[in-house]
């Protein structure tokens, strides 16, 4: 597999663009093959570390709720309830108890001018982190001492991604070249996510708190994977990956479509960025 790898690699070197490695079989006779060997071209399969953001999507709708309550609450007794719980008491309000256990409540709204201003606060029972809704801007921000409050770990396995169209970037933070492709990777994660492009930045020397850092300076759309030195090793290995950043575009089956070494820019190099493009339509139509 290596092997194979490496000379697709030198041919996307050698020939730039033109190059290609899809054959002129037709679909009966890949079929044949495929039957024959599941291993003609199919990637090594990883299992990797995925730094997550924690959305909070249940609190955010939660306090929400309060908020309109809260202006119902102030008209049936011209005031606002000075605390979550009295609502609760008069069933003005019902709040899970799932919600109630992992979080605490503070109001502090008034009228200014006939426009509704203040703040809703929920305070995390168990971390030390707190969510503050504007109510007049309709925006929420965090206040915790601590990044890693706002990220989970979880898990991402190639195999798993079968029937997706997958595009793998071997990339580091500290790789120049490797930042400027991150705005053109989330603009085609936000246009080809849901018709079944999976995009996976595979840091290959970054620590987690490097990459929670980065993360929480750069918006990054899609995962972003890591695990220990030893298995970033043996995954370069496996891949020949030599240098960053280097981009593995895989089909629905798990095959290697197109290698391209080098940044993928849309500004600087639009002929390799349009090339990547047409493989993906192509590979999600397939």
């Amino acid at each position: 597999m290596k092997l194979i790898l490496n000379i697709i690699i030198i041919s996307s070197i050698l020939f730039g663009k033109d190059a290609t490695i899809e054959s002129e079989l037709t679909d009966e006779q890949l079929k044949k093959i495929r039957a024959k060997t599941e291993d003609v071209l199919l990637t090594p399969n990883f299992t990797l570390k995925s730094l997550e953001s924690r959305n909070f999507s249940d609190i955010k709708s939660q306090i929400k709720t309060v908020s309109e309550e809260c202006k119902l609450w102030k008209t049936a007794h011209k005031d606002f309830p000075s605390d979550v719980q009295e609502m609760i008491d008069e069933k003005f309000i019902n709040i899970p108890d799932s919600i109630l256990k992992k979080w605490t409540f503070d109001i502090d709204l008034k009228f200014d001018k006939k426009s509704l201003i203040g703040t809703i606060t929920a305070s995390a029972v168990d971390e030390d982190i707190k969510l503050v809704y504007d109510v007049e801007k309709d925006i929420f921000s965090f206040i915790t001492p601590f990044e890693a409050n706002m990220s989970f770990d979880s898990s991402i396995t190639l195999d798993s991604l079968r029937g997706k169209v997958v595009l793998i970037n071997f990339w580091a933070t500290w790789c120049g070249p490797c930042r400027l492709e991150i705005p053109d990777f989330n603009e085609l994660y936000k246009q080809y996510n849901e018709y079944g492009l999976e995009i996976l930045a595979i840091s290959i020397s970054d620590s987690r708190e490097a990459l929670l850092k980065f993360k929480n300076a750069y918006n990054i759309f899609y995962p972003i994977l890591y695990d220990n030195q030893y298995e970033m090793s043996k995954i370069q290995r496996e891949y020949g990956v030599h240098s960053i950043p280097i981009s593995f575009l895989l089909d629905k089956y798990g095959e290697v479509i197109r290698v391209y070494p080098g940044a993928i820019l849309k500004q600087f190099d639009p002929s390799m960025y349009t090339d990547l493009v047409m493989n993906i339509e192509n590979a999600l139509l397939k």
